[in-house]
């Protein structure tokens, strides 16, 4: 008897619990006891909580907002809590409570709980307790009831029999009719939703009434979503039926009384325009659409403006440059004087993409003069969103133009006597430098952003510097190196110590961006040379600068001249200079420091060893491979010696031997990171050379392995320890050494590769083709790739189908192919199809042969080419186009080539590329290079059949050089 009055108890001990803790006075003890219920729930057991918790919940919902807020989520997730769908109608009493309640939030929390049991009930239940529920909300007596009512008739509408939907729609009509405007506004903003499941005949005869009566309401909260679901039904109906049906409320929208009401239709214009079709939108939007950038509130005109790209883009095509220029362009004429910024602002935002619609003629003569007027408006918004959007008319007028009509605005505000408009420009300078190139910008604006550098306002000098940064990993180091670095150097030299100070702020801003290399070679020696300055500052920036530059210092600079200099500095006569100089060598010793505590951390490296302490190391190094600064210190503290026990080592030993899965993925991502980095190669370190057995057992794992769960991260690793970094005799050696330890290694890869869905565990293997243009540096894999037939294998991944890395990098491998002038004839004709590699090159290149070129004309071509229907997409990468595009190039170097190509009429298709509206420059040029080629006289005489042999004197070089400039010129003022 006892016993059983302790089980008695113990099974009411959960709910016992949950009643103390709600009637505790502690609101967060209550709002933590309802996050708990789904574990409650558990312990109940799936009948006692039908029986007990939830009716104890429907009895007790009174407290606190956010206690019930957190109750009707909860329900929601209910379902298999109480037994599963077969049960989810107990759950409605209590979330039919909680819609009521006085608060909208948890009113609309309880909805969404609501709309997700729904569809979980069957037809019978849903018209048994669901459809009751909503009738009983949607005819209560308090409003909140009946606005939680609206969205819920449209999630059982389409379930339930006819009877009772139409007790629904009278039921929806009812409260769109309600006298209280919070309901009807409720029902408005569903309305949209509702006539998506309604029955067309319905749609007709009830919801365009009860849309009309709502779009007329006299609250304006009502009449805007009314609007807003106006727009969502006229996509329900036929353009033809739209006028009679619709449209006359939608037109008086243009002119409500309220301009919440305008907005609302202004932000949702392009939506309608879509919808109605290019007939209503000619006779009535377009009308509207001007009505609406007039209007007398700047938040309508701002809404408007900002829809002015997108609204003249789906105009009718006949019609658009002619309703452009007569209705919409004159209002944008005056909006671009507007008194509010925010509506000069959203114009400026857009207004570039009429140049694309418009036509070079139209652009210079009617968008331009607007377009300077906003260059130099006061508001700095207006100026960067103009500047952000010079791509637009850069692609109509061309960088030449541009060159003429908006930088001479944009140079004159560059010299503004007021530093903060100078400032200003400065801050726009990279957005602009990548929409016109490196050559472009050297000649016009890279004199303008040094000149910053010698400004007299410190601000200035500053944001200068900042800028280098941005347009270094813009253009890349080699022009750093050649345009940027001597300029900053020469600062050095100047008689005005703060421009010497400048120098060294640069430097600080441009070390990580350009390397170790150009660190230690260009910029190093001049900073070391500061630190005799007679300048305090001077010197005590040096110390600050070496501090700040030595992650891209490599150990040796850092022995040689960095200690030297700032032990030197330490004995100054300015207490700055020792100060910051001091500073400097204990970071430097807190280096060499940091490389004893690495050690200690890889002590508890073991795959032997507890995990919450292997995972916590393990979670730390991985931490400092997310930073250039701790990938600099992991790799310059990792010791050459007994390389057993060093910190990569014992990382290797993880990857594979460690028995949690999620430490030897730690393990390899600690890796991949590490290897990241171009700048820092892991194999300079003995402990990692190129020919440690952890990568070939690496490659085995990926390959061999197909139920490997990292072969992503392991092909990706080995594609980063075989890039940039390595050099081509690291390269041939790891090559030998796979060879000589697993001799069908490169069969297995290509196997592996190939193979679509290899890897089990889903796997896609994507890195393995980086993994395999790094191998193709090497001859010795190029001529592998061909001998063995490989090459046929990678063909058909250039094909759009595939990911973008997957195509790119075999692009790279055919274009790597193609180096070999020896090698041409084999790759042509020597395949299991003579045209299966020119096709691979020229199948991403084109478009539809069937609808472009003539019977006559796809006869010609190679088969694979012939009559490719109008859908044929192009591949949209523009890299990749010019990859395929400079491998076509290469192999015409070939006589033999050339004249194949010839006989399969290659030209047709080239020629198809070619007239591309909007074509890449660097593509365009290849392409016609290619073209040239290909419709040239071959009877002049040459020493050799390789093109790419020929000796051309430097003179006529110089004269191609010239050649090219020029071309470049002509083609950017067209």
């Amino acid at each position: 008897m006892a016993s059983g009055d302790i089980q008695s108890d113990e099974s009411l001990y959960p709910i016992a619990v949950l009643i103390d803790e709600l009637r505790n006075e502690d609101v967060q003890l209550r709002l933590n006891s309802i996050k708990k219920l789904s574990t409650i729930a558990l312990a109940l057991g799936v009948e006692r909580t039908r029986s007990e918790l939830i009716p104890f919940l429907t009895d007790t919902i009174y407290d606190e907002d956010e206690v019930l807020l957190a109750l009707a989520e909860q329900l929601g997730t209910f379902t298999q809590l109480v037994g599963g769908e077969s049960y989810v109608h107990v759950l409605l009493p209590p979330l039919e409570s909680l819609a009521q309640v006085e608060e909208t939030i948890v009113r609309d929390k309880a909805v969404e709980s609501l709309r997700i049991l729904a569809p979980q009930h069957s037809t019978t239940d849903l018209e048994t307790y669901f459809v009751p529920t909503v009738k009983r909300l949607a005819q209560g007596d308090w409003f909140t009831s009946r606005t939680s009512a609206s969205g819920l008739i449209s999630v059982c509408y389409s379930r339930v029999s006819n009877h009772v939907k139409g007790e629904l729609r009278q039921l929806f009509k009812s409260l769109c009719q309600d006298d209280t405007p919070m309901v009807r506004r409720a029902a408005a903003s569903k309305l949209g939703e509702f006539a998506k499941v309604v029955e067309p005949e319905y749609l007709r005869q009830e919801l365009v009434s009860l849309f009309t009566n709502l779009a007329n309401d006299e609250q304006d909260s009502v009449r805007l979503l009314a609007i807003e679901a106006g727009i969502s039904m006229a996509n329900l109906f036929r353009h033809e039926d739209l006028e009679q049906q619709m449209m006359q409320t939608l037109r008086t929208a243009t002119e409500d009384k309220s301009w919440r009401v305008r907005y609302v239709v202004a932000d949702k214009l392009v939506e309608l325009q879509k919808a109605v079709g290019p007939e209503i939108t000619k006779n009535d939007l377009v009308t509207s659409y001007c009505a609406l950038l007039k209007d007398p509130e700047a938040e309508v005109r701002a809404a408007a403006a900002s829809k002015l790209k997108d609204f003249s883009t789906h105009l009718p095509a006949d019609t658009r440059e002619q309703m452009i220029m007569s209705q919409i362009l004159p209002c944008v004429k005056d909006m671009v004087g507007d008194m509010n910024q925010h509506v000069k602002s959203a114009l400026a935002s857009v207004i570039m993409g009429l140049s694309p619609l418009l036509g070079k003629d139209n652009t210079l003569e009617h968008l331009l003069p607007l377009f300077l007027s906003q260059l130099k408006d006061d508001y700095p918004e207006v100026r960067l969103n103009i500047i952000s959007n010079l791509d637009c008319i850069n692609e109509v007028i061309g960088v030449r133009q541009l060159s003429q009509s908006l930088l001479p605005a944009i140079v004159e505000l560059a010299s503004d006597a007021k530093w903060r408009v100078r400032l200003g420009i400065i801050e726009y300078m990279p957005l602009l430098a990548g929409q016109l190139g490196p050559e472009f910008f050297d000649e016009k604006l890279s004199s303008l952003c040094m000149s910053w550098l010698t400004d007299h306002v410190f601000a200035i000098r500053e944001a200068a510097t900042n800028n280098l940064k941005k347009l270094v990993e813009k253009f890349g180091r080699d022009w750093a190196q050649s345009t940027v670095i001597p300029k900053v150097i020469q600062l050095a030299r100047d008689q005005n110590y703060l421009y010497r100070m400048t120098c060294l702020f640069a430097v600080n801003a441009l070390a990580e961006s350009c390397g170790q290399d150009i660190t230690q070679r260009m910029m190093l020696p001049t900073v070391v040379t500061l630190a005799s300055d007679p300048v305090a500052n001077v010197r005590f920036n040096v110390a600050k600068t070496l501090q700040r530059i030595y992650p891209a210092l490599d150990q040796n600079a850092l022995a040689l001249h960095v200690k030297p200099c700032l032990e030197k500095l330490c004995q100054d006569s300015d207490h700055d200079v020792q100060h910051f100089a001091s500073e400097a060598l204990e970071t430097l010793t807190k280096m060499s420091l940091n490389s004893v505590a690495l050690d200690e951390l890889s002590e508890f490296l073991d795959p032997q060893g507890r995990l919450d302490i292997k995972s916590l190391a393990l979670q730390t190094l991985l931490s400092l491979t997310a930073s250039k600064e701790g990938r600099h210190l992991l790799l310059s503290s990792l010791p050459n010696t007994d390389p057993n026990k060093s910190l990569l080592s014992r990382i290797c030993r993880l990857v594979f031997e460690d028995v949690q899965e999620s430490i030897r993925f730690d393990a390899l991502l600690f890796l991949v990171n590490l290897t990241g980095d171009n700048e820092l190669s892991i194999l300079n370190n003995k402990q990692m050379s190129i020919t440690n057995d952890f990568w070939l057992q690496l490659l085995k794992h990926c390959i061999d392995d197909r139920q490997y769960e990292h072969a992503d991260a392991g092909c990706k690793l080995l594609s980063n320890i075989t890039s940039r970094t390595i050099t081509i005799d690291q390269l041939n050696e790891l090559i030998n050494h796979f060879d000589k330890n697993y001799p069908l290694w490169f069969d297995n890869v290509i196997q592996a590769f190939s193979t679509i869905d290899y890897n089990f565990k889903k796997n896609n293997l994507d890195y393995l083709s980086a993994f395999l243009v790094n191998l193709t540096q090497s001859k010795i894999i190029r001529q592998r790739l061909r001998d063995n037939e490989h090459l046929k294998r990678l063909l058909c991944f250039t094909d759009q189908n595939h990911s973008i890395i997957r195509r790119g990098s075999i692009a790279c491998i055919l274009k790597n192919c193609c180096f070999d002038h020896e090698s041409h004839e084999q790759l042509i004709y020597h395949m299991s199809n003579n045209d299966d590699f020119i096709c691979s090159l020229l199948l991403p290149l084109t478009g539809s042969t069937a609808d472009e070129l003539t019977e006559e004309e796809n006869e010609q071509l190679p088969i694979d080419l012939q009559y490719l229907p109008s859908n044929k997409q192009r591949e949209t990468d523009r890299d990749i186009q010019q990859i395929l595009l400079e491998a076509i190039l290469l192999l015409c170097a070939t006589k033999s080539i050339r004249k194949y190509f010839r006989s399969k009429q290659i030209y047709l298709i080239l020629r198809q590329y070619h007239q591309q509206p909007n074509l890449d420059f660097a593509c365009d040029r290849t392409c016609e290079r290619i073209i040239q080629i290909l419709i040239g006289d071959e009877d002049y005489n040459v020493e050799t059949d390789n093109l790419l042999e020929l000796n051309i004197p430097e003179d006529l070089r110089e004269k191609f050089h010239d050649s090219d400039r020029k071309e470049e010129e002509n083609h950017l003022n067209q």
